[in-house]
């Protein structure tokens, strides 16, 4: 491990971040002028100055390995945040039973606030939204997902549930957890809220996307778990083949590098805290299809799949490239949508990023699209 990790080296590290952001302003300043100087011509100088930041505190924060500390109390969201106990039932089984990792008690924070009797007849379903962070940041709470969050509740009429499911970047914590953590706000939004599978939508982005295909395949591959399959899948920028982060340069060798904020040393910390590399671990994540499954397509059945990708980031071959496997093993409602012009994950960063009106518009568009899958059925 770095040294760059250990205090109190980290917090000046980190400092000294800053201050090179702050130095390197008046240049990204200079080039946001005029926009054939700026990383995308379609950025405003606002975003092109923001995705410059993001990159830096991307890289640099990821080198450090900052901590995300996880907490259960009610914080700022107040009674909006609910305490979560596993299922004692037997659902966690195959890929989700490990020797060290078992399921434990999480949180969650619902948008626009929790749902009373009278709230889930006026609105339709619930949004059970798993946010991004390289499964080691953020928690799903209003700092963190807020701008993401009003955005599916103002286009679907729906609740949101977002989970603080386990970071990796804690101890303890790598595969599955999280995944057992998606499992357990599944589980109840079934059996203590009493959502029909058919009002509950499955929804995430970037990591979040991952975990969303995970959790559609568990649900799949383990029947005997008898759990309902959800009513679709929103899949917002989603990582979808963390095992390329194993190899050298897997961002900067891309061809929309210049124009996203993504950089090598964040989706390879996040992928060896998540899936550490044998010995380490048992888990192989280059052959693990719970982890890495571009490469494992399968049959989700009846259930509409909605992939987005922004048309300057890194993963927009890999989001491509899954959806076109998930078609030909027989899947027939997958819809694929590029936000042209933007850098990942503007789901969840749009607001820090200046990209409020192309997202709001990106969802719109998954709302619409949605109304019609509803339609034909």
């Amino acid at each position: 491990m770095s040294l760059l990790t250990y205090q109190p080296i980290k917090t000046l590290y980190l400092s000294l971040v800053a201050l090179t952001i702050v130095i390197r302003l008046p240049l990204w300043l200079l080039t946001s002028i005029f926009s054939s100087t700026r990383l995308n011509r379609s950025y405003t100088r606002k975003q092109n100055i923001m995705v410059h930041v993001a990159k830096i505190v991307g890289h640099h924060s990821s080198l450090a390995h900052r901590h995300s500390a996880l907490t259960l109390a009610l914080g700022a969201e107040g009674d909006r945040f609910e305490r979560i106990k596993p299922s004692t039932e037997d659902i966690y089984k195959g890929v989700l039973e490990d020797k060290e990792i078992k399921p434990a008690e999480i949180g969650g924070t619902w948008y626009p606030d929790i749902p009373s009797r009278d709230e889930k007849k006026e609105r339709s379903g619930v949004i059970l939204h798993l946010h991004g962070g390289a499964f080691v940041d953020g928690d799903g709470r209003t700092k963190n997902l807020g701008f993401g969050a009003s955005l599916l509740t103002k286009h679907t009429r729906h609740h949101v549930f977002a989970p603080q499911y386990r970071l990796a970047s804690n101890p303890g914590c790598r595969f599955p957890a999280a995944l057992q953590d998606a499992l357990t706000a599944y589980h109840h939004l079934l059996h203590h809220h009493a959502y029909p599978a058919s009002q509950i939508i499955l929804s995430g982005d970037s990591a979040g996307g991952n975990l969303v295909v995970a959790l559609l395949r568990y649900i799949v591959e383990y029947p005997a778990t008898q759990l309902p399959k959800p009513k679709a899948a929103l899949l917002w920028a989603a990582w979808l083949n963390p095992s390329r982060c194993l190899r050298p340069y897997p961002c900067s060798s891309n061809r929309n590098y210049r124009t996203d904020y993504l950089e090598d040393a964040f989706g390879e910390w996040g992928v060896r805290a998540y899936a550490p590399p044998p010995p380490a671990s048992p888990i192989d994540a280059h052959t693990n299809p719970y982890v890495s499954p571009l490469k494992f397509p399968f049959k989700c059945g009846d259930v509409p799949m909605w992939c987005q990708f922004g048309g300057s980031e890194v993963l927009a071959d890999d989001i491509c490239q899954f959806t076109e496997k998930m078609r030909e093993v027989g899947n027939k409602e997958v819809g694929l949508s590029e936000t042209r012009g933007a850098p990942h994950d503007v789901f969840m960063l749009g607001g820090e990023l200046g990209f409020e009106r192309v997202a709001n518009e990106m969802v719109g568009a998954m709302g619409d699209w949605l109304r019609r899958v509803d339609s034909r059925r």
